[in-house]
This record gives C-alpha cells, sequence and structure tokens, in this order.
C-alpha cells in the first residue's frame, strides 16, 4: 500500500505529469509518423499545451532536465570517446562500412574489416 501512495505521490508531480503527456502523445503519433517526427511531435505539442494550459516554468525545467541529459550523453560520447546507446546494447561500429556489429567481434560480417584487438 505504501508502493501504491508514492507512486501516486509521483504521478501528481508536474515535471513527471509533462514527461507522461509527452509519452502519451508520443505513442499516438508514431502510429501514423516516423518515429523522429513523433518525437519532435510530441515534444513541441506536449510543451504548447503544457505552456498554454499549465505552468510554463515547469516545461522549462522539463527541457533543462533533458537538455542536461543529452548534454552529458555527448560529454561521456567525445571526452571518453564511448557510444553509450551502443554500449548498453552490446554493439559497436565497425570503422570501415559504419555497422552496427558485436562488440566482441574479431572481423566485421559485413565489409570483413579485422579489428587489431577486442573491447
Amino acid at each position: 500500500m505504501e508502493v501504491l501512495s508514492n507512486l501516486l505521490k509521483l504521478i501528481n508531480e508536474p515535471i513527471v505529469q509533462f514527461f507522461l503527456w509527452v509519452a502519451v502523445i508520443f505513442i499516438i503519433a508514431s502510429v501514423f509518423l516516423d518515429r523522429r517526427i513523433s518525437f519532435w511531435v510530441s515534444s513541441v505539442g506536449a510543451t504548447y499545451f503544457w505552456v498554454k494550459n499549465q505552468d510554463p516554468a515547469v516545461a522549462l525545467k522539463a527541457w533543462v532536465v533533458v537538455l542536461s541529459v543529452f548534454i552529458g550523453v555527448l560529454m561521456v560520447k567525445y571526452i571518453f570517446n564511448l557510444n553509450l546507446l551502443l554500449l548498453l546494447k552490446g554493439r559497436k561500429r565497425c570503422p570501415m562500412c559504419y555497422e552496427e556489429i558485436h562488440r566482441r567481434a574479431r572481423v566485421c560480417p559485413y565489409c570483413h574489416h579485422r579489428f587489431d584487438r577486442v573491447d
């Protein structure tokens, strides 16, 4: 019961409600549009409707959170030369053909590039 009350408190937070609206609009837009376009439609649409009907500061805080995560991922990518999304999937990019391959592969199955060492 305590878990349910904590979940209800979390759902009643305005910033969580904003992200839930973005997710719902994204799911609906994904039925009709490409994934990338759906992301922008849901982001801009949720921001527009939220600012029009709710507190604009919440939308601003949400975008600060999104941009902070984005900047963090970019910093990891360019400072440490790691692609977090590929790392989480257990994949890497072939430097010759740029295809995604298994992280421990010694030879690219697409272009047959041989790796010097396995990461």
